[in-house]
């Protein structure tokens, strides 16, 4: 019996493929074809639905302009995109043409929402496939494929490896293309794809033009500096051509190109945490930002390009004066406007495009640059000889700034060259010669941008104003809620975002098509012009309130199939909802509250996520005690000091505090409270106060309607009483949370189930087990919590470790321990730490196990009683002088020295095997 077939009665839950399809530039079709793109649609959905069900698929939702269908077998569902893509090429389309179609195809677990619908982890890693796929491109997973392997009829189509690929919200997986020879096999390279370990340069989205003199200059000064500051006055062009410097030698750095974006950074803030964000360095319990940076680029031949200075000149400076002195094989480039006036660095005055430099037709870049990005807001544009004339005349008056020119250029979209010319004769506010004036941040274009302002009408003027309070990229839903605050008719909002985008103060932002996003300088000026009106707080309070709304909506989607939708969402708007968040700190903690409560279930499964230190900032405040949602909160507070920064007695503070906040009148954590203390007591080993907690958090749970606090504190209830051997008792508590959890379609809460049933089952049958866990995995996994799938591996780790020789028991936890994250997982960590007792003490690497023995005393963790027992034998074999010699040294490691520790010892032993 297959492990799908042994869990489907009892849990619906099956393997299955997942088809999805799209309509390439559907957006676009509906805006030129507006009467003919139904009829186009009635035929696509015609052909689809028809060749799907040809081939026993089942089209159960539309997606707006795509298909989601499931299938038994993958290779129909392969056969299925084929005879789609055929039938497409072969038939008349009318006045729009061939709708034209990406495919992606995922084989996993499914399960049944409804009568018609359906969910699971296969569902999202399809429809990653299908965004990252191309025009006429089918693009399946490796799993997959593994499957059309045991699949032996013949296969009418060849697969092409296009590699491993990474995508947001979903682990690496291998990517293969179909081909046929009668359909288009090749292709670009397809989308998708995330920081890795080679860095994380942005790739170019527009042409790079005329610095290759700067280039050449810059090469030569990185052979005698490490490091090197390119300054130069806002809008000059500093971080493109850092980036492209910086791409040029990447391929000389093998730990790669890592771009640090300092903009979102408040003044003065400091700068190590971004540094760590960048690097995809995540937080270690106890141990300092600047710590970890330094350990990872320590020995690391790795370029550092830290973006955007000016406004954190002070902390950059310590940091970059650090970074240089420990890490020998470290190239540093800066972009700022003010040089940081460290030892060592080597400037280089970034000018305005040159003016003089000219290419094969006798253009010069900034011509150039103007003509191409004009093409690019009107592609009807084609300049004559005396049009070339008049763009070169505004470019000298622009002072050949790259921004400006492409500002200017914008505007194609609304005005003649001549225009164009008559608004960009003012000179700028700061030249290139005078950078070193200290003005506002974003002075450097002022007249550039009060000519675009000017020629806004009142209504567009009142919208950017309102709209510079955002921060980052933001959903035009929230531009309309933010602006209808004192603008009543919504259509004179959309008019005014639509003018803004037409004159090149606002865009569209590659994220869709809803989403926009200003830019700083128009940004600062907008806020100048709020400030100037008198309302700039109340409109930021309104910006507030808006992302508090937005956090509700977000809390009830995490809490549904949506669940990694909804964290992509908090991850994608965090700079807005940071921005509401320090606001409200200070002006109304009500509103704060109100931002940072909705978040707690999103916090405890991201670990490490910014928004979790929220919780104890805000009850920091005066008056935070009587906040209605101050339980809640001090449950955040404790959850986060615990997991994340591993200070359990800030945490135990805090559960306290809360409880009698709890008891002395109505307000409640909702079994939160209760919960957090039940799993401090798990990891102290209280197992019956553990027990006790968990049945508080039940009972409070139930109460308030809490089924996410109620399955989880079921669920840790069951494996903490099957582990003291109380296995009815845990059983009983299994047929509980299995039964509540009918009621969820919350992925991480589907895990939990699954979680508690493998800790049941692992002291009856350990292959059930592992089964149990398995499944639990994959529920973690499509629910985009990657640390719960690190903690229930670690589990499934334990159950092969004991079946397991002791060299292939302690591989096992070397590579739970190179797995698991950083953050979050302190006792997760510790707690396989001291599973590596028992191999070490049965391979009689006794003075090891005594270093690691000396390490543990630091932890929150007891011995178990198999850790007791390695430990004895060890220190009978060893001697007990030597062995607290031993114990002694390891004493002094932290927790990722110990972590090293066994690493290192593991690949000593390998290399001594061999």
């Amino acid at each position: 019996m297959t492990r799908t077939e042994s869990l489907a009665p009892s849990t619906g839950s099956w393997e299955s493929t997942i088809l999805t399809t799209d309509i390439v530039g559907s957006t676009a079709l509906l805006r030129r074809y507006p009467n003919d793109i139904m009829s186009a649609m009635d035929l696509h959905d015609q052909i689809l639905h028809a060749a799907i069900r040809r081939r026993s698929g089942d089209p159960f939702r539309h997606t707006g302009d795509g298909v989601l269908a499931i299938f038994e077998r993958p290779l129909d569902a392969v056969l299925a995109a084929i005879d789609a893509l055929r039938e497409m090429h072969s038939v008349a389309w009318g006045p729009t043409g061939r709708l034209q179609l990406r495919f992606g195809i995922h084989t996993g677990m499914t399960r049944a929402r409804g009568e018609t619908d359906f969910f699971g982890p296969a569902l999202p890693t399809a429809t990653r496939l299908q965004g990252a796929a191309n025009a006429d491109q089918i693009l399946l997973s490796g799993v997959t494929v593994e499957r059309l392997a045991n699949d032996r009829f013949q296969k009418p189509f060849k697969l092409s490896d296009l590699g491993e690929h990474h995508f947001k919200g979903i682990e690496p997986i291998r990517v293969y293309q179909v081909s046929t020879a009668d359909l288009p096999a090749d292709f670009p390279p397809i989308g998708g794809k995330r920081e890795t370990a080679s860095g994380n340069l942005p790739a170019n989205l527009s042409s790079f033009l005329g610095r290759e003199r700067e280039l050449e200059e810059l090469g030569q000064i990185a052979d005698e500096s490490r490091l090197l500051t390119l300054i130069g006055p806002g809008g000059i062009g500093k971080t493109r051509l850092a980036i492209e410097f910086a791409r040029s030698l990447e391929s000389s750095f093998p730990e790669g190109a890592w771009l640090v974006d300092l903009s979102a950074l408040e003044r003065g803030s400091e700068v190590w945490p971004a540094i760590a964000e960048t690097l995809l360095i995540p937080l270690l319990p106890g141990v300092e930002w600047r710590v970890q940076v330094l350990e990872r680029l320590y020995d690391a031949r790795a370029i550092l390009l830290m973006d955007n200075c000016e406004h954190v000149l002070d902390p950059i400076a310590d940091a970059v004066t650090e970074l240089g002195s420990a890490c020998g094989k470290l190239l540093v480039i800066n972009t700022s406007r003010r040089t940081l006036g460290v030892e060592g660095e080597a400037l280089y005055e970034v000018s305005a495009l040159d003016s003089g430099s000219q290419d094969g037709s006798g253009q010069s870049a900034a011509v150039r640059l103007f003509v191409e990005r004009g093409r690019l807001a009107d592609r009807r544009f084609q300049p004559g000889p005396d049009d070339l004339v008049l763009i070169q005349r505004i470019c000298a008056n622009l002072d050949y700034i790259p921004l400006a020119i492409e500002i200017a250029a914008g505007q194609l979209r609304r005005l003649t060259l001549a225009s164009i010319e008559n608004g960009v004769t003012k000179p700028l506010d700061l030249h290139a010669r005078n950078f070193r004036r200290r003005t506002g941040r974003q002075q450097t274009l002022r007249q550039t941008l009060e000519w675009s302002y000017d020629l806004l009408d009142l209504n567009g003027r009142q919208v950017l104003q309102r709209l510079s309070v955002f921060s980052g990229p933001f959903h035009e839903e929230q531009a309309l809620a933010v602006c209808a605050g004192d603008m009543s008719s919504e259509a004179d909002i959309v008019r005014g975002i639509d003018e803004l985008v037409e004159s090149s103060l606002l865009s569209r932002d590659a994220g869709g098509p809803q989403l926009l996003r200003m830019l700083q300088t128009v940004q600062a000026l907008g806020r100048e012009k709020l400030d100037q009106s008198g309302v700039l707080q109340t409109v930021e309070t309104r910006h507030g309130e808006v992302y508090a709304n937005r956090c509700r909506e977000l809390s009830q989607r995490f809490a549904s199939v949506n669940e990694a939708k909804a964290a992509n969402a908090i991850y994608d708007e965090l700079s807005n909802l940071r921005a509401a968040f320090e606001r409200a700190l200070t002006r109304d903690l009500k509103l704060a509250a109100d931002l940072a409560a909705p978040l707690f279930l999103f916090n405890y499964s991201h670990r490490g996520a910014e928004t979790g230190s929220w919780y104890e900032r805000i009850m920091a405040r005066p008056g935070a005690d009587q906040l209605e949602q101050a339980p809640i909160l001090l449950a955040g507070a404790a959850g986060h000091a615990f997991h994340d920064e591993g200070d359990q007695q800030k945490a135990i503070a805090f559960i306290e505090r809360g409880f009698r906040i709890e008891a002395a009148g109505s307000r409640s954590s909702q079994g939160w409270l209760a919960g957090v203390a039940g799993q401090m007591d798990q990891w102290s080993g209280n197992t019956i106060k553990c027990v006790e907690h968990h049945a508080t958090a039940v009972e409070q749970a139930r109460s308030a309607g809490n089924v996410a606090c109620e399955i989880m504190s079921l669920s840790m209830a069951a494996f903490v009483k099957a582990r003291v051997g109380d296995l009815d008792g845990a059983s009983e508590l299994v047929r509980e949370v299995t039964q509540v959890g009918q009621t969820t379609t919350q992925p991480t809460l589907m895990g939990y189930v699954y979680y508690a049933r493998g800790g049941v089952e692992s002291f009856k049958d350990p292959n059930r087990a592992i089964d149990e866990y398995w499944t639990s995995v994959d529920w973690a996994n499509m629910a985009g919590n990657h640390l719960g799938a690190q903690r229930v591996k670690q589990l499934i780790a334990d159950l092969q470790a004991a079946q397991a020789e002791p060299t292939e028991a302690l591989a096992i936890y070397v590579r739970t321990l190179i797995d698991l994250p950083n953050h979050g997982a302190a006792f997760y960590t510790w707690l396989t730490i001291r599973s590596v007792l028992l191999p070490l003490a049965q391979l009689e690497a006794d003075e090891d196990l005594a270093v690691l023995a000396g390490a543990l005393t630091a932890s929150p963790l007891k011995l178990d009683r198999s850790a007791r027992e390695a430990v004895n034998k060890a220190k009978e074999r060893l001697g007990s002088i030597a062995f607290e010699l031993a114990a002694a040294r390891g004493s002094k490691f932290d927790l990722a020295e110990a972590r090293t520790y066994i690493v290192d010892l593991w690949g000593s032993m390998e290399r001594q095997s061999n």
